[in-house]
């Protein structure tokens, strides 16, 4: 039994720190926008909240403005998990942006 809970714990701790190694300085929100070093980098477009196996998931979706910097996303997806962490935080990507399909 000792041995499952610490399976447990172990891997509950490896899955959370997966954000912790990111950096996500230079981000802040006004109003409805990411800014990245004070530049706009991507858009609120909305808020969903779904039903998924009896749990209540809230999701906020993010679209990339045209120009923003593809390397910044993972960085920015931690720092909006961070401020905040009761939401799935979803980023749309125009295809343009990563040379099609």
């Amino acid at each position: 039994m000792r041995l499952i809970y610490l399976l447990l714990l172990s891997s509950a701790l490896v899955s959370c720190s997966a954000l912790r190694n990111l950096d996500t300085t230079g981000f802040s929100i006004i109003d409805n926008t990411v800014y990245f070093n004070n530049v706009p980098t991507a858009q609120l477009e909305g808020v969903e909240l779904s039903l998924d196996n009896n749990k209540l998931v809230r999701e906020m979706t993010f679209s990339l403005m045209e120009g923003s910097d593809m390397g910044i996303v993972t960085n920015m997806i931690a720092f909006l998990h961070e401020k905040h962490p009761d939401y799935e935080i979803e980023v749309e990507v125009d295809l343009k942006m990563v040379g099609g399909f």
